[in-house]
């Protein structure tokens, strides 16, 4: 049993490795976000998949579900994203998930605008919806909340997971999730009854520090550009041969800075010794997804690009 007001840790897929068409599946898009649960219980708080209080970081959601709920008691699934250059952009919303000073956050929110994406209702006018199949909530949740510029109710397709895939891929977003239709929803518990398909992505990031073993490049330290900010992104060394190892390194040591470039600079494990160097080369990176911490998953470097 769950109830507006109350956190709690919400369902999870499983990973598939491959698209697939069947009737017996709704396929969504699996957006680049962070997992939010909202409840609507006279005032409306969003949580997190911790179960971490995320009502101050984002207003302007709040505001919005206030509006659209009326008071209704409700508890919604979803996740929250920030848009940049026409795709989710998960470094950006984490900027946004980690600020903590109000006048952090409103500053944040004029600029780096965020909406709440929702995929499924769970709690609706004083009854709980967790036992109705997936087809059931699904019609209930695009039957009672509007969309508008700040919450917007994604779309399902049944059956069809190929060419949503296909699209997914072309656009460079994460991937999909297929959800059996008749499934319940299972508090806490990944369910091989809703299954992850991921688009593995690109992208190029600069390096600002690398790890040796004598004269050859063992791994980089990676970053992106966000207002003005080196943001680190995480370590990458596989898709390097010999030969690129040695050639990284002979030309890192060319640039090498005294100071971290990153804003933040990342944790360093004992009895290592990186070397900073001035974020001027870029590697195309092919990943997975994003950890909670902003960091790459399973990177591989596809190409050096020596000249930035």
């Amino acid at each position: 049993m769950i109830k507006p007001g109350i956190p709690f840790i919400p369902m999870e897929p499983v990973p598939y490795p491959e698209p697939f068409d069947d009737t017996n599946f709704g396929f969504q898009v699996k957006w680049d976000g962070t997992r939010i649960i909202a409840h609507s219980h006279g005032n409306v708080e969003l949580f997190n998949r911790k179960k971490s209080k995320r009502t101050k970081t984002y207003p302007e959601i709040v505001d919005a579900l206030a509006e659209a709920l009326k008071n209704t008691h409700a508890i919604l699934d979803g996740e929250i994203i920030a848009i940049k250059d026409g795709k989710p952009n998960f470094h950006q919303l984490m900027r946004r998930d980690k600020a903590s000073d109000p006048r952090t956050i409103k500053y944040l929110a004029s600029r780096i605008p965020v909406t709440y994406v929702v995929f499924d209702i769970l709690f609706w006018k004083e009854k709980s919806l967790i036992h109705l199949p997936f087809s059931q909530r699904d019609h209930i949740l695009k039957s009672s909340l509007n969309s508008s510029d700040a919450v917007v109710v994604t779309d399902t397709f049944p059956g069809r997971g190929k060419a949503l895939f296909d699209v997914i891929k072309e656009k460079g977003w994460e991937g999909i999730v297929a959800k059996k239709m008749d499934s319940i929803y299972e508090i806490g518990k990944k369910s091989e009854k809703w299954l992850k398909i991921k688009n593995r992505r690109q992208i190029t990031a600069l390096i600002g520090g690398f790890l040796s073993e004598g004269k050859k490049v063992r791994s980089l330290f990676l970053g992106q550009v966000l207002e003005n900010d080196l943001v680190f992104i995480g370590r990458a060394g596989s898709g390097l041969d010999e030969v690129e190892k040695n050639l990284l390194f002979e030309t890192l040591s060319n640039i090498i800075e005294n100071n971290c470039p990153f804003s933040f600079p990342p944790d360093v494990k004992k009895g290592e010794k990186p070397v900073w160097v001035s974020p001027i080369i870029s590697v195309e990176v092919e990943f997975f997804d994003y950890t909670e911490e902003g960091y790459l998953r399973q990177p591989v470097i596809r190409r050096i690009n020596l000249v930035s």
